[in-house]
């Protein structure tokens, strides 16, 4: 009788094991392969707002998987290109224009032009994928090598502001200020807390590659000089594309010279004047965000980006935070004002002269996040998988998700997105032009990188205002030579 039970149940357990084995070969069936999509490190909202995309895309289908793989940010770029070189990339990649034009040019990339043509299988509407970008964001990632080819799509992007903690002013009868601040309201601020022996504003500027003082340039000198640049914008597309750079420095008609030009040096002098009110030593400040948490400072320059960490840490729940911090109401405003005369102190002003009044003080922004798909997922033949769930990605169901759980801003038309973010949504007729010149564009982002280190070492009285005028003039026109030269462009 025993031995008979002891049968049943063996039997039993090899049915089990054969439905088991039945059921995972059916479920295998159903999704056959994987679609690997690596971004390299960001905030956790990002990498949560990344998950719920890839979890909605696998509910919608059955035949892949997407997973994701968060790489190191510092190493990526040296990952990225060996895995392209290797033909052994993941299906999609985060990647930027710059590197996308590079890995482009070594064919290692999918052109992804003829499906911009087409309509978006996600969206509701009937309309061409390209049409559903707004502003010139598309435009933006375009190949500089070849224009009017795309080789990544953008997903999101990102815009700065000033934030403020209204508690604090309030606490010493400071009025709060509103979007038409001007930068003499914004220094009267500093001087109460000045008084106190504290700093009115941080900025977080830990590297020299960092945006901060390249996005003050972009929108002071909007208000300086905004009648010659836009003359620069041939196209009209709002912003200085790779051909219009090398114009601007290389054509005779043009002839822009930083050395000798009077309101580019003036704006540059005005940054310098602004930066010692942030701290010393460029501002290079780490705990920028945790000193305004800890409600240490009144005032924060930072994007987009930031508001998530203000939400999350003052909501207390962010799990990088070690202990509970104290909630207050805190707003965000645009870059201040210059004026013909700004009041510095009691005993010192700054001159300007024709300045523009009505230019937005807030960008339309460029591509933050943009993705691309390598050339070995044709070879694989998986093109038509990956492409798919790309369309999602970019879709404005996903861009929804990414500006409601990372807090981004869309590069969509259409997008719904969290309340907290609407004041960082850039006007729709805000300018773009960037009077760093595109430089992440030109020689693979090394010139950015140079024009930076330069700005940052003229800040900290290592480089006189002649110097860096010179210094960069020299690395405009060496790069747009060359890309002239490459290009066979004439002018």
């Amino acid at each position: 009788m025993l031995n008979k039970i002891k049968s049943i149940g063996m039997a039993a357990l090899v049915v089990v094991c054969f439905f088991f084995m039945g059921f995972n070969i059916l479920k295998g069936s159903e999704r056959q392969q994987q679609i690997k999509v690596s971004f390299w490190g960001t905030n956790i909202p990002y990498m949560n707002a990344m998950q719920e995309i890839v979890d909605t895309y696998n509910e919608y289908q059955n035949e892949y998987e997407v997973v994701l793989s968060r790489e190191d940010a510092g190493n990526y770029r040296t990952w990225m290109s060996a895995q392209l070189a290797g033909g052994n990339a993941s299906d999609v990649l985060m990647t930027t224009p710059t590197y996308a034009d590079t890995d482009a040019m070594n064919g290692y990339l999918c052109d992804l032009t003829e499906y911009l043509e087409e309509a978006n299988p996600y969206n509701e509407e009937d309309e061409p994928w390209m049409d559903t970008f707004a502003g010139s964001y598309l435009t933006q990632v375009q190949d500089t090598n070849n224009p009017g080819q795309w080789n990544c799509i953008p997903t999101s992007t990102v815009s700065v502001r000033i934030v403020i903690n209204k508690e604090m002013l309030s606490a010493r009868n400071i009025p709060i200020p509103d979007e038409n601040w001007t930068f003499s309201d914004f220094r009267k601020i500093c001087e109460v807390f000045e008084n106190e022996g504290k700093l009115g504003m941080e900025i977080s500027n830990g590297k020299y590659i960092s945006y901060m003082v390249s996005w003050m340039t972009d929108i002071f000198l909007a208000q300086v000089m905004y009648d010659e640049i836009n003359e620069w914008d041939i196209n009209e597309n709002m912003m200085i594309d790779a051909q219009e750079i090398a114009r601007t420095f290389l054509s005779d008609d043009v002839g822009f010279n930083i050395q000798s030009h009077d309101k580019y040096k003036s704006v540059m002098q005005f940054i310098k004047t602004w930066s010692k009110y942030w701290n010393n030593d460029f501002n290079s400040n780490d705990d920028t965000s945790e000193n305004f948490l800890r409600q240490d400072i009144p005032m924060m320059f930072s994007g987009s980006w930031g508001v998530a960490g203000i939400e999350l840490t003052l909501n207390n729940e962010n799990p990088d935070a070690t202990s509970p911090y104290e909630k207050f109401d805190y707003v965000s405003l645009p870059f201040p004002k210059l004026e013909e005369t700004v009041y510095l102190s009691a005993t010192e002003s700054y001159t300007f002269s024709g300045l523009r009044s009505d230019i937005p003080l807030q960008e339309l922004g460029e591509p933050s996040d943009c993705y691309c798909i390598p050339a070995s997922v044709e070879e694989n033949g998986k093109l038509d998988a990956v492409m798919d769930f790309l369309y999602f990605l970019s879709s404005r169901e996903a861009a929804e998700i990414l500006a409601n759980t990372s807090y981004s801003i869309p590069v969509l038309t259409g997008v719904e997105i969290d309340p907290i973010m609407q004041d960082y949504v850039p006007p729709k007729k805000s300018e773009s032009i960037k009077m760093r010149f595109g430089l992440q564009k030109l020689a693979d982002g090394t010139a950015e990188e140079y024009h930076f280190k330069q700005m940052q070492d003229y800040l900290k009285d290592e480089l006189s205002l002649t110097s860096l005028c010179k210094n960069v003039q020299k690395k405009y026109v060496d790069v747009t030579s060359l890309l002239s030269e490459d290009n066979e462009w004439e002018f």
